[in-house]
Protein backbone atom coordinates (compact mmCIF):
# COMPACT_ATOMS: atom_id res chain seq x y z
CA UNK A 1 0.00 0.00 0.00
CA UNK A 2 1.37 3.47 -0.89
CA UNK A 3 2.55 5.56 2.04
CA UNK A 4 2.37 9.27 2.74
CA UNK A 5 5.24 10.35 4.99
CA UNK A 6 5.10 13.91 6.30
CA UNK A 7 8.00 15.90 7.67
CA UNK A 8 7.32 17.42 11.08
CA UNK A 9 7.21 20.89 9.53
CA UNK A 10 4.72 19.74 6.85
CA UNK A 11 2.46 18.32 9.58
CA UNK A 12 2.61 21.69 11.31
CA UNK A 13 1.87 23.50 8.02
CA UNK A 14 -1.34 21.51 7.59
CA UNK A 15 -2.42 22.09 11.20
CA UNK A 16 -1.85 25.84 10.86
CA UNK A 17 -3.79 25.96 7.60
CA UNK A 18 -6.67 24.04 9.17
CA UNK A 19 -6.73 26.44 12.13
CA UNK A 20 -6.62 29.43 9.79
CA UNK A 21 -9.52 28.15 7.67
CA UNK A 22 -11.59 27.39 10.79
CA UNK A 23 -10.94 30.85 12.24
CA UNK A 24 -11.51 32.79 9.03
CA UNK A 25 -14.64 30.89 8.00
CA UNK A 26 -15.95 30.36 11.54
CA UNK A 27 -16.57 26.78 10.43
CA UNK A 28 -14.76 23.79 11.85
CA UNK A 29 -16.64 21.65 9.31
CA UNK A 30 -15.14 23.62 6.40
CA UNK A 31 -11.63 23.20 7.84
CA UNK A 32 -12.13 19.46 8.32
CA UNK A 33 -13.41 19.07 4.75
CA UNK A 34 -10.31 20.87 3.47
CA UNK A 35 -8.00 18.66 5.55
CA UNK A 36 -9.82 15.58 4.25
CA UNK A 37 -9.26 16.79 0.66
CA UNK A 38 -5.54 17.21 1.43
CA UNK A 39 -5.37 13.66 2.81
CA UNK A 40 -7.21 12.19 -0.17
CA UNK A 41 -4.99 13.94 -2.71
CA UNK A 42 -1.86 12.91 -0.81
CA UNK A 43 -3.01 9.28 -0.99
CA UNK A 44 -3.66 9.62 -4.72
CA UNK A 45 -0.19 11.06 -5.36
CA UNK A 46 1.40 8.43 -3.11
CA UNK A 47 -0.07 5.80 -5.42
CA UNK A 48 1.22 7.72 -8.48
CA UNK A 49 4.31 9.68 -7.30
CA UNK A 50 5.39 10.86 -10.75
CA UNK A 51 2.01 12.51 -11.37
CA UNK A 52 2.94 15.81 -9.73
CA UNK A 53 4.47 18.80 -11.47
CA UNK A 54 8.29 18.66 -11.35
CA UNK A 55 9.93 21.52 -9.41
CA UNK A 56 13.59 20.89 -10.20
CA UNK A 57 14.29 24.52 -9.28
CA UNK A 58 13.71 23.41 -5.66
CA UNK A 59 15.46 20.05 -5.83
CA UNK A 60 16.01 17.31 -8.41
CA UNK A 61 13.18 15.09 -7.13
CA UNK A 62 10.76 17.75 -5.83
CA UNK A 63 7.25 17.72 -7.27
CA UNK A 64 4.03 19.48 -6.34
CA UNK A 65 0.24 19.50 -6.64
CA UNK A 66 -2.45 21.85 -5.44
CA UNK A 67 -5.46 21.58 -3.19
CA UNK A 68 -7.52 24.73 -3.55
CA UNK A 69 -5.24 27.73 -3.04
CA UNK A 70 -2.54 25.64 -1.34
CA UNK A 71 0.38 23.81 -2.89
CA UNK A 72 1.87 20.61 -1.54
CA UNK A 73 5.53 19.93 -2.29
CA UNK A 74 6.81 16.39 -2.05
CA UNK A 75 9.44 13.92 -3.14
CA UNK A 76 8.77 10.39 -4.32
CA UNK A 77 9.73 8.05 -1.51
CA UNK A 78 9.95 4.31 -1.17
CA UNK A 79 6.42 3.05 -1.66
CA UNK A 80 4.87 6.53 -1.77
CA UNK A 81 5.71 10.18 -1.19
CA UNK A 82 7.32 12.35 1.46
CA UNK A 83 5.54 15.69 2.02
CA UNK A 84 8.05 18.50 2.47
CA UNK A 85 6.06 21.72 2.52
CA UNK A 86 2.45 22.89 2.36
CA UNK A 87 1.96 26.58 1.64
CA UNK A 88 -0.39 29.07 0.02
CA UNK A 89 0.16 29.32 -3.73
CA UNK A 90 0.59 33.10 -3.62
CA UNK A 91 3.73 32.88 -1.48
CA UNK A 92 7.25 33.20 -2.83
CA UNK A 93 7.79 29.45 -2.85
CA UNK A 94 11.53 29.42 -3.63
CA UNK A 95 12.14 31.72 -0.64
CA UNK A 96 9.91 29.68 1.68
CA UNK A 97 11.56 26.47 0.51
CA UNK A 98 15.07 27.93 0.92
CA UNK A 99 14.22 29.23 4.42
CA UNK A 100 13.06 25.79 5.46
CA UNK A 101 15.60 23.57 3.71
CA UNK A 102 18.51 25.81 2.73
CA UNK A 103 20.15 25.30 -0.62
CA UNK A 104 19.27 21.75 -1.62
CA UNK A 105 21.97 19.94 -3.55
CA UNK A 106 20.47 16.44 -3.50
Amino acid sequence: MPRVVRTASAREDVKEIGRYIAEQSQSLDLAIRFLDRVDQKCKLYAAHPQMGTPRTDLGPAVRCFSVGDYVIFYEPHRRGIRILLVTHGSRDVPSVFRDRFGERAE
